[in-house]
């Protein structure tokens, strides 16, 4: 007897002492990675209202957010950060009700400046802020706006999510707010009726435990010497952005007809970007641009939409938007400050306030 309590008392004490060491390995390298945690926005003039704590936060929470698995990629649910929040079904902002009569629920799709990488806060992405002004104009019904947006995603990861995943939420409306990531050499045509699969690799297989950081640290030390822009737009012919431009346009035609099927409205939003902004603030003049493709590919976007909009409810052009603001509103080539996010979030309100009340009061 005395023999099996020394035993037990062995293999308590043996995995006690693993239990603390994990511990102390998870908390150092934590530390590790909050203070040498990427970030550029400390001397950037989008955050001069900001403390150094509030910027670390958003280059933590920018850098450490994460994303799931094949085939559909998406955000890991339930992370829960200094400046965002990930919801119990992968989305940011608040948990999402169960729908009712009264609901009207609108979803924004799009990659990194759709979900508001460099926002200070839920409220204050694009989502957040057109969440801010229904509330305001709506009493009786209630009008949700759902971020949709990820980091990365182009025409086909946004359209996988739509026919994958949205659909499954009974939106009313999704806005797809896009261009920039299609433009940047990840363009690809979607096989609508075919494809369910991403086609992307996860690397890390500790990737749906968000909250274990240690195997990110480690995975982040050995690559960071190992980084490759594999987007080379010095080989891109008159071709190659013409496919480019005809991709955008067959594959958000096919999704709008694919909404239109299910009796959803559908939106299209060219987003802006640094390079299509006429008027520069001091700061964003210092930005390095390399507009020698990505320009071009834009206003070959910008084109289509009039075909893209035979099959869509709505089509709207927002490159120039920000031409009257002389402040400044972005930090880099294609993401905003909070003020940014709140010029373009009440640009589309304008937009889709009329609609919304029109297919409300039908």
């Amino acid at each position: 007897m005395s023999m099996q309590v020394s035993y037990k008392k062995q293999i308590s004490l043996t995995i006690f002492f693993l239990l603390i060491i994990i511990i102390s390995v998870e908390l150092t390298l934590r530390t590790y990675e909050y203070v040498t945690i990427p970030c550029g926005i400390y001397d950037n003039d989008a955050f001069s209202n900001l403390n150094y704590f509030e910027k670390k936060n958003i280059c933590y929470d920018t850098n450490t957010l994460v994303h799931g698995k094949p085939p559909l990629y998406h955000i890991i649910p339930n992370q829960y950060k200094f400046t965002m929040n990930i919801n119990s079904d992968g989305f940011r902002g608040d948990e999402i009700d169960i729908k009712n009569d009264n609901t009207y629920r609108i979803f924004l799709t799009g990659g990194s400046t759709a979900f508001g990488f460099g926002s200070t806060s839920d409220n204050t992405t694009i989502a957040g802020v057109l969440q801010e002004k229904f509330d305001n104009k709506f009493q009786e019904s209630k009008i949700e706006i759902i971020n949709a947006g990820i980091n990365g995603a182009d025409s086909y990861r946004e359209i996988l999510l739509i026919k994958e995943k949205l659909i499954n939420y009974e939106p009313d409306m999704i806005i797809s707010y896009t261009g920039v990531n299609d433009s940047g050499g990840y363009s690809r045509e979607i096989i609508f009726d075919e494809v369910i699969d991403d086609g992307i690799q996860n690397e890390l297989k500790f990737g749906s435990y968000p909250w274990y950081r240690t195997p990110f640290v480690i995975n982040n030390l050995i690559k960071q010497n190992n980084l490759e822009n594999n987007n080379d737009f010095s080989v891109l012919s008159t071709q190659d952005i013409q496919e480019f431009s005809e991709s955008f346009r067959k594959n958000w035609s096919q999704s709008c007809q694919f909404l239109s099927d299910n009796q959803i409205t559908s939106m299209i939003i060219l987003q802006p970007s640094l390079i299509t902004k006429n008027t520069l603030s001091n700061f964003e003049k210092t930005i390095e641009i390399d507009t020698e493709y990505r320009e071009e590919i834009i206003d070959n976007y910008a084109k289509e939409l009039e075909l893209i909009n035979t099959q869509c409810n709505y089509t709207f052009d927002f490159r120039d938007i920000l031409d009257d603001t002389y402040e400044t509103t972005y930090y880099d080539n294609v993401h905003m400050n909070d003020l940014g996010n709140r010029i373009v979030a009440e640009k589309i309100f304008e937009k889709i306030y009329p609609i919304v009340l029109g297919e409300i009061n039908n």
